[in-house]
């Protein structure tokens, strides 16, 4: 008898408000994420201008600042936004004239993302959460070109807005239940993304 009235009382614990509000992401729960993602994906690390003219192309790419806000609408879903900065400069060597003679150009990047994002959430305990999903948003590249071919004085801006999706799967850990740590891997404008998260 005294076996059976734990077992009822342990049930009861485990239906109460307070235990649900323990788990690491559950229904009206808000996380706000700020990381930082390496190495750059081929969103950003692509060619400036496939001109068969063009040799040498390199890329610098300083990193991805990202930051995010999630609302959990259940135990298992949650929907949000993302917002990603990259910045880069590139340069590239190209034969104008038609010589042997090559010229440089520079160029520097700067993207801007943002997503509407939706998550799958495994929660396990009041530790861990374990995720995946889909971001649905824009890409707005803008990119400043100077010419150092001599005479030419062809510097200029190119700005393009692209329609782009993410596909990733992560893990939160939570050091405390209001702070903890994420990481990230898929298809996105960086491989992986690492940070802290703050729930509340």
């Amino acid at each position: 008898m005294h076996q059976f009235k734990k077992l009822i009382v342990g049930l009861v614990l485990l239906s109460t408000p307070a235990f649900i509000s323990a788990q690491a992401f559950a229904d009206g729960t808000n996380l706000v994420f700020i990381g930082f993602g390496l190495p750059p994906g081929s969103k950003l690390t692509q060619s400036y201008d496939p001109n068969p003219n063009f040799s040498d192309y390199k890329l610098n790419n300083y990193g991805t600042g990202v930051l995010k806000y999630e609302h959990g609408l259940h135990k298992y879903f949650g929907i949000g936004l993302n917002f990603e900065y990259s910045a880069a400069n590139g340069s590239y060597n190209y034969n104008y004239y038609g010589n042997s003679t090559e010229y440089n150009n520079s160029v520097s990047r700067s993207v801007f993302g943002a997503y509407l994002r939706m998550n799958g959430h495994y929660p396990i305990g009041d530790k861990v959460d374990i995720y995946g999903g889909v971001g649905l948003g824009y890409l707005y590249t803008v990119d400043k070109v100077a010419d150092n071919t001599p005479g030419a004085n062809d510097s200029h801006k190119n700005a393009v807005l692209n329609f782009d999706e993410q596909v990733t799967i992560g893990a939160r850990f939570m050091v405390k239940n209001s702070f903890g740590v994420f990481g990230e891997v898929g298809y996105a404008t960086t491989a992986c993304q690492v940070g802290i998260v703050m729930k509340f």
